[in-house]
């Protein structure tokens, strides 16, 4: 039951990544449309168009979630200790990044009505502007480590990685939702990559008895 249990749990990882892939691109490139506008934050937050692309990157990042812990499992292995450390702050930096897409999506609109200084940037406090460079520098850390550990270890083709690299590089800049869209790429390619090696998954307590 165990066994199948994890290989169901692997069977994700395909579907879950093309997901997160899918709409972090859509929210990617929604967030670039409305900067477009020249508009200020504190009115482009109380758009329509805002709230589908805070939604649509507060799924992506909680599919990536998914997608990580299921591309892990599948490739413990092969990536060894180094991607192991990699997923870890990955994974913290996609859950940082899905708390602040939570607040884009439901506490922004609000905030553009009452404290819109504070989205326009012409009062930033300083625990406000600390959080988001502290959730920018450790998602867009995590993916640079991935990308890499990803390259090093073969377990996919060169193209996927390297949009994912990019991916977490650009996303070292807080507040804009460029890096996902890239990461999005990478994500989407990464999912119908077709040269990823046999399973070689965690050994399991089973599989050593024998």
């Amino acid at each position: 039951m165990g066994e199948v249990a994890v290989k169901r749990f692997e069977g994700l990882a395909k579907p879950s990544t093309l997901a997160a892939g899918s709409v972090f691109l859509i929210g990617g490139i929604l967030d670039q449309a409305l900067r477009l506008t020249g508009d200020p934050a504190s009115q482009l937050v109380q758009s329509p168009v805002f709230a589908v692309r805070s939604l649509a990157l507060l799924g992506g990042a909680l599919l990536l979630i998914l997608s990580l812990v299921s591309i892990y499992e599948r490739h413990a292995k092969q990536i060894g200790p180094f991607g192991f450390s990699a997923a870890v702050v990955a994974g913290t930096g996609t859950i940082l990044l899905s708390g602040q897409f939570w607040a884009e999506a439901f506490l922004y609109p609000t905030l553009g009505r009452v404290a819109p200084a504070l989205l326009d940037g012409t009062e930033r406090p300083g625990s406000y502007a600390f959080g988001l460079l502290l959730t920018a520098a450790v998602f867009g850390v995590g993916w640079i480590l991935l990308g890499s550990a990803i390259l090093r270890a073969r377990i996919y083709r060169i193209l996927p990685a390297v949009f994912i690299l990019a991916g977490g590089a650009l996303s070292l800049f807080p507040g804009w939702a460029l890096g996902q869209a890239v990461l999005g790429v990478g994500l989407v390619l990464l999912s119908f990559s077709p040269s990823y090696r046999k399973h070689e998954g965690p050994q399991r307590a089973g599989s050593q008895l024998h």
